[in-house]
């Protein structure tokens, strides 16, 4: 069994997230019948949310509860932390985000428990429900049978309803921070025996974005190394890119001089080294120059923009890319061709834009469905409409986009949505381009 299952904290002394352990343990002041029947975990991935929701099923089934939570010992903990407890529900709401799912737990719920004395709801990732789906859950929160406990989780708080916010107390998961991950690294090393350095450790938590679920499986890698685990070995297996290269690309890019920026970019590429890893490096750079002037503080900027752009981008080194050609300028022009690893040299197309070569008919053919995922934030109802359109060309800076409907057309063809097309386009695929609409025959 993997670290992570083997080592998830099964009752509240073993959670590391200081704020989060403190919250679970106000719960044990008052009578179960007094806690609150719906909960609203909040926080980015990996920060533990799913394991605190089952550590909260224990809390109002545990057969023998102690002083400190509940045991983690007896038949309702172990069935709820082996996932067979019929009375703990998990629903990833990612998957499950139709109404007819919410129907179907509002005509369930008010069947008694089988076998314990609550049934506990765990919705992961509510945001993802649609809105005919909340209004059902809010039914079924407004007015839930005695029995019931919902305990839903999102890592997107600002697109859950305020009516179903308000009807839940709220517990906010933060990113881990060094000491914590440390300490839940600490526990396993101990218990597996692991040889391993504290800067490896340090390394493996300086790397993981303040996930525990992250960490955890980064020590399990390096824990098939033979020998002494030291930090050079975790700077090996996890691809982290050096002090040297670092330094070349910010000088680069200091210098507004894209082409070498840009190399280093497709050799840390062509290397498979974590993309995300070397931006996370370079902001920790540029936060020791940040007293230095404006330039370092908008660099900052950029790459926290490129940083959470990553998280919708086909391709994980198109956001950096991007800070360098918006930051350094085009790319000049060279007769011989572009250098051997670097991105397509960029011509004008119509409108002036520089095109960069980035995006091209494959390439937003196989990341359609990218595309449209990345829209709905902006406009979910034009993500809809795409779903029966398809990509026909991209030559000179045009995007041609081929829909089937006339009223599909129509709806795509407005300014304000174009607009937010060219937009999500760039976000994307670094490049800006225009966007035509045309009908399709069926």
């Amino acid at each position: 069994m993997s670290f992570y299952r083997t080592y998830r904290p099964q009752v509240i002394g073993e959670i590391d997230n200081v704020a989060v352990h403190a919250q679970l343990l106000s719960l044990l002041t008052k009578d179960k019948k007094h806690l609150p029947h719906a909960f609203l975990f909040t926080g980015p991935r990996g920060a533990g949310k799913t394991t605190a929701a089952r550590i909260i099923a224990k809390l109002f089934n545990c057969l023998k509860p102690t002083k400190y939570g509940p045991c983690g010992k007896c038949e309702q903990c172990v069935s709820i932390a082996d996932g067979r407890n019929l009375d703990v529900l998990e629903i990833d709401a990612a998957s499950n985000r139709g109404i007819d799912e919410m129907r179907l737990l509002r005509d369930s719920i008010n069947l008694a428990p089988s076998g314990a004395a609550f049934k506990i709801y765990i919705i992961d990732e509510v945001h993802m429900l649609t809105t005919e789906a909340f209004n059902a859950l809010l039914k079924t929160i407004e007015e839930p049978p005695a029995h019931a406990v919902f305990v839903l989780a999102t890592t997107d708080p600002q697109k859950v309803p305020a009516t179903i916010t308000s009807r839940c107390t709220g517990i906010s998961f933060h990113r881990a921070t060094g000491e914590e991950l440390m300490n839940a690294l600490k526990r396993i090393v101990k218990e597996e025996h692991i040889e391993i350095d504290e800067g490896a450790l340090t390394l493996i938590a300086g790397s993981v974005d303040g996930s525990f679920r992250d960490a955890v499986k980064t020590l399990e890698q390096v824990s098939f190394h033979t020998g002494k685990i030291t930090k050079e070995v975790v700077a090996t297996l996890i691809s982290a890119s050096d002090e040297d290269i670092i330094a070349r690309f910010l000088d680069a890019l200091k210098a507004r001089n894209a082409m070498p920026a840009l190399t280093e970019v497709a050799t840390l590429t062509s290397q498979g080294k974590d993309i995300k890893f070397f931006m996370q490096s370079c902001l920790g750079a540029l936060q020791k120059e940040l007293v230095t002037g404006a330039d370092v503080k908008d660099l900052i900027r950029r790459f926290v923009e490129a940083y959470g752009m990553m998280k919708i981008s086909p391709l994980p080194e198109l956001p950096l890319e991007l800070i360098v050609v918006e930051y350094c300028g085009p790319v000049p022009i060279k007769p011989e061709g572009r250098v051997e690893g670097s991105p397509s040299t960029p011509a004008s197309p119509a409108g002036g834009s520089p095109n960069l070569g980035l995006l091209t008919l494959e390439k937003l053919t196989e990341h359609w469905l990218d595309f449209i995922s990345a829209l709905k934030p902006y406009n979910n109802s034009v993500a809809g409409v795409l779903r029966s359109a398809r990509p026909k060309a991209v030559d000179h800076g045009i995007v041609t986009i081929e829909a089937f409907y006339q009223f599909h057309k129509d709806k795509l063809s407005e300014s304000r949505t174009k607009d937010i097309l060219v937009d999500v386009l760039k976000k994307l695929f670094g490049e800006k381009v225009k966007v035509e609409i045309i009908l399709g025959k069926k």
